[in-house]
């Protein structure tokens, strides 16, 4: 969670090592190579896993989707560049691909230099048609894209308009930046507030709270905005990124990125958000509310 993936990793393997029958080590090592990208070793986890205990529904479940998806990637194309690598099924998609990673690129150092972090690492993007999306992520139909450890569009065919595209990628660009910086356990309003203010425009933007509502304080927000519906979501990211703003306005970009280098090393949220902010975090919560 704190993304500490090679200790995570180790750890895990030492383990199954002593104890071959410990389905949590195999299910935390399988998902660890699956958000690395290593779907074939995810899987292979997993195999091993149900031969010792066939009776895990749940990962068996688990490698079917995988296998499923590992079916299917298998037929992609790709293409890359400095820092990002396409994948993509059709050859008429090339050109797309080629867009897309063009504009990342774009959205790299832009993003990049406002944080003042650049992934080392490629990342790698995967292009869909809408319905593989859907199939493989199993998001809300609202969903235009996914981060988990790999960028996932469903553009494949149906390039969208450049001005979407690029508030789309660079939209899960920063949630690669947030799990390089702070690992997995940053709060939801944070991560979605910094991808939605670094959206193009979206540092100088105000709030897109529709008229006549109120989107929701942050105590309220949920751990995961995907789950809600259309209606829910889209106020639930105009509050997360009115807060994030408020933020950065106040203490600088900095001291954000800050904030998820402490989580990444384990410091709790409360403490690291007083320490870094300069009030607890249950006063800010009620500041925002009230703007």
């Amino acid at each position: 969670m704190l993304g500490k993936d090679d200790i995570a990793q180790a750890r895990f393997e030492c383990a199954l090592a002593r104890n071959p029958d410990f389905m949590s080590a195999a299910t935390w090592l399988g998902d660890l190579h699956y958000r690395a990208g290593r779907l074939s070793e995810a899987i292979a986890i997993y195999e091993a896993a149900l031969k010792r205990s066939p009776e895990a529904w749940e990962v068996r479940r688990q490698l079917d989707n995988w296998r499923k998806e590992h079916e299917l990637q298998s037929r992609f194309r790709e293409v890359r560049s400095e820092h990002f690598t396409a994948l993509f099924e059709s050859a008429g998609d090339e050109p797309l691909a080629r867009d897309v990673v063009s504009r990342l690129e774009v959205a790299y150092r832009r993003i990049g230099d406002a944080l003042g972090v650049h992934p080392s690492r490629p990342i790698t993007v995967l292009l869909y048609t809408r319905s593989q999306f859907n199939d493989i992520t199993s998001l809300a139909g609202w969903s235009v894209a996914a981060y988990d450890g790999r960028i996932r569009v469903p553009l494949s065919g149906t390039p969208a308009q450049p001005e979407e595209l690029d508030r789309v990628l660079s939209h899960e660009f920063v949630h690669a930046v947030v799990a390089k910086v702070g690992g997995r356990a940053v709060p939801a309003w944070i991560n979605e507030g910094l991808a939605t203010v670094f959206e193009p425009g979206g540092l100088e933007a105000e709030a897109a709270t529709p008229v006549g509502t109120t989107g929701p304080g942050l105590s309220k927000l949920p751990s995961n905005f995907v789950s809600l519906p259309k209606r829910d979501a889209e106020l639930a990211y105009a509050s997360a990124a009115r807060a994030v703003r408020h933020l950065i306005d106040q203490r600088g970009v900095a001291t954000v990125v800050a904030l998820l280098e402490d989580l990444k090393r384990g410091t709790p949220f409360p403490e690291s958000f007083e320490r870094r902010i300069g009030m607890r975090y249950e006063e800010f919560a009620e500041v925002v509310a009230r703007q």
